[in-house]
């Protein structure tokens, strides 16, 4: 099991992080999209972003003591055409790829490996192109094999075969997600690793980190900030989270950010008035 720790069902009861967001003199809030902004669905580019979320981040990221940040593991650029807001930071391809204002990191191990991740693409689709619903994603320096679509009694085939043939690799390893086969370089480098790149980086040292995600691929995100607040979306798995909270969907992911917008600035002006006085 993951699972060190309790962790809490936030649903409805948000109240209970409000001294710890209100006292914070900066917020860094870093969320997953697919699952936790966005619903699964079926069609990995038909996913869209909730637009009550849309409006609620654009008004974080206008607040002078938050850093709103996306990471995912789709390519940096469909992040941000699908997110579609300014002045936010974007974390793509599992935290290899990440722009934040003037700064750009691309990950240069990843980099490098591009050629052979081209390799990889083409055996995966030898093996598995025949079968029906079946997509391979190429994300420029990672994959993912869909198989949401594909029929149940193929499903196991066609993540084994993705296995074994992603093991043949000797510079690419295989992480399985929600339908998903994720194809990474073999580096030390994950969404976590990023998480901390940018709080030493780019944020200020006295940022409380808050991360919300709803994959195995966020573990290593909630994880990395013992010290910040981390939410897990789709409520407790049975085998565990490192996530201090759970929120049962996007729906409740919604309101969280909305309590998350009105607390933070009511304190704010809370702050400013007792400094006046």
């Amino acid at each position: 099991m993951i699972m060190e720790h309790q962790t809490e069902e936030l649903v409805e009861r948000f109240d209970v992080l409000k001294d710890r967001v209100c006292e914070a003199a900066h917020i860094g809030l870093f969320t997953d999209f697919d699952g936790t902004l966005s619903p699964i669905v079926p069609v990995p580019s038909e996913a869209e972003l909730d637009p009550q979320i849309k409006a609620v981040l654009q008004a974080l990221a206008h607040q002078p003591n938050f850093a709103v940040g996306i990471v995912s593991g789709r390519a940096i650029q469909d992040l941000q055409a699908r997110v579609g807001l300014k002045g936010l930071i974007y974390v793509g391809n599992h935290g290899l790829e990440i722009e934040a204002g003037e700064t750009r990191f691309r990950e240069p191990e990843a980099e490098a490996l591009r050629r052979e991740l081209k390799c990889v693409s083409l055996q995966l689709r030898l093996a598995l192109d025949t079968v029906e619903g079946m997509e391979i994603e190429d994300k420029g320096l990672t994959l993912s094999v869909h198989f949401r679509r594909v029929s149940e009694d193929m499903q196991s085939w066609v993540r084994d075969t993705a296995l074994e043939t992603i093991a043949k690799s000797r510079s690419y390893v295989a992480r399985e997600g929600k339908k998903v086969v994720e194809v990474r370089p073999k580096l030390e480098w994950g969404k976590g690793h990023a998480l901390k790149w940018l709080l030493k980086e780019v944020l200020p040292g006295y940022t409380l980190p808050i991360y919300i995600g709803d994959d195995v691929t966020d573990e290593d995100a909630f994880a990395a900030i013992p010290q910040g607040i981390t939410i897990r979306v789709g409520g407790i798995p049975a085998t565990g989270t490192r996530a201090h909270y759970a929120l049962p969907d996007v729906s409740a992911v919604a309101r969280f950010l909305s309590w998350l917008n009105h607390a933070k600035s009511n304190a704010s002006v809370a702050n400013a008035q007792w400094a006046g006085k």
